[in-house]
């Protein structure tokens, strides 16, 4: 590798550890933070589930945004911005109306930074030719990091330890995305139109592509919401548990630097889409059971599986069919129109029948990979490797 692609390389890496730095802190930690401001646990739920519409429209729309204006980097910048300034406000805030107003904000920013920072990666490898799956892992280490230190600081420190960590990690990114090596802007190619962008994400093919994707990555929902709890109603202790997390995280990594690049150039995006799916009918499906203690261990590896061979299918497929003016446009459909709409389909549809049946809810999720890979094999029929025409 030339020393330009390994500057670009470790630069990317940077950038993918300040945004999941700041992941990190506000998908376990943020519901701490509004519980120590005041809030009764209903209250958390709520204040965080009207967000969700606004996180969807978000998703989509910025990386649009960014598309239309041929301006990544510099909206990647301003969501970064904006978001840090809009936190730090949280310190003053003393009514429930303007709390539940910048909870609402912050979250849509945020979900407007991950695909808008994903387009930016994918970009970077395959303008200076390196792995794309490797700087990705850096930001997989940086969240299983943060996860830890962060439980730490607010043990100690209390919740606004939380706040400070996740300010300083989007200062960090707005720094680094601001000389992103993905690029600041579209260069010779004519950004999109919006009638443009609309046709892509209504293209068969692509269309396609958003649910399978969706539904293979979004399968995961069921997990996230009620991994920890079930396990500590079979009697697994917090210690178990949250090794049981960071074990998935660590094969996640491992895989993604070991076996990544070479994944994806023996498998392509299709056979890797599938892999996830299959991988994901084998993980809930055995989950429904509650499997003992030894086997949630074997079954935390597929998490190589269900998702990291998902998220990398979905990523090469968007580099391989989308042409390069549309990058932003097709995370955010396949992350924020996708997959949000679907992850929050699964966790209201899991929090209605859990109380009923337990561990046979991570039926929704063996359902959800089965359809994916429905999806996932009709749009290998249909694809064929080509360039979509938009």
């Amino acid at each position: 590798m030339n020393p330009e692609a390994r500057r670009a390389q470790i630069h990317t890496a940077a950038f993918y550890a300040a945004m999941f730095g700041a992941i990190g802190v506000h998908l376990p930690f943020w519901p701490v933070w509004l519980e120590d401001w005041g809030l009764s646990t209903g209250e958390v739920g709520f204040y965080l589930s009207l967000g969700v519409a606004s996180r969807v429209v978000a998703g989509l729309g910025f990386p649009v945004l960014a598309d239309r204006l041929g301006q990544r980097r510099l909206t990647m910048v301003g969501l970064c911005l904006i978001s840090a300034v809009l936190f730090l406000l949280h310190l003053g805030i003393g009514g429930k109306p303007a709390l539940l107003a910048a909870t609402v904000a912050t979250g849509a920013l945020l979900s407007g930074i991950m695909p808008l920072g994903e387009a930016l990666g994918a970009g970077a490898a395959r303008h200076h030719g390196f792995s794309y799956a490797l700087p990705r892992a850096v930001g997989s280490v940086a969240f299983l990091v943060t996860n830890i230190a962060v439980g730490w600081l607010i043990e100690r420190h209390g919740a606004n330890a939380g706040l400070w960590w996740l300010v300083a990690c989007l200062l960090l990114a707005a720094a680094l995305g601001r000389g992103h090596p993905g690029g600041g802007t579209l260069g010779d190619a004519r950004p999109p139109g919006f009638r443009e962008i609309g046709a892509l994400l209504i293209e068969p093919t692509f269309a396609l592509f958003t649910l399978a994707s969706a539904l293979v990555l979004s399968s995961h929902a069921v997990y996230y919401v009620y991994g920890s709890v079930h396990w500590r109603s079979l009697g697994l202790d917090e210690a178990t548990i949250g090794a049981l997390w960071a074990f998935s995280v660590a094969v996640e990594v491992l895989v993604m630097t070991i076996l990544g690049p070479r994944l994806m150039t023996r498998l392509g995006p299709i056979h890797a889409l599938a892999i996830a799916a299959v991988g994901g009918m084998i993980r809930w499906g055995a989950m429904m059971f509650d499997p003992g203690v030894g086997w949630l261990w074997a079954l935390q590896m597929l998490h190589s599986a269900s998702f990291v061979a998902g998220h990398l299918g979905a990523i090469a497929f968007i580099a391989a069919a989308v042409p390069e003016r549309f990058g932003g446009s097709a995370q955010g459909a396949f992350m924020g129109l996708g997959g949000g709409v679907l992850t929050a389909l699964a966790m209201g549809l899991s929090a209605l029948v859990y109380p009923a049946l337990g561990g046979l809810t991570y039926g929704i999720a063996l359902a959800m990979s089965a359809a994916g890979l429905w999806f996932t094999l009709r749009l290998g029929a249909r694809w064929g490797g080509r360039v979509l025409a938009v």
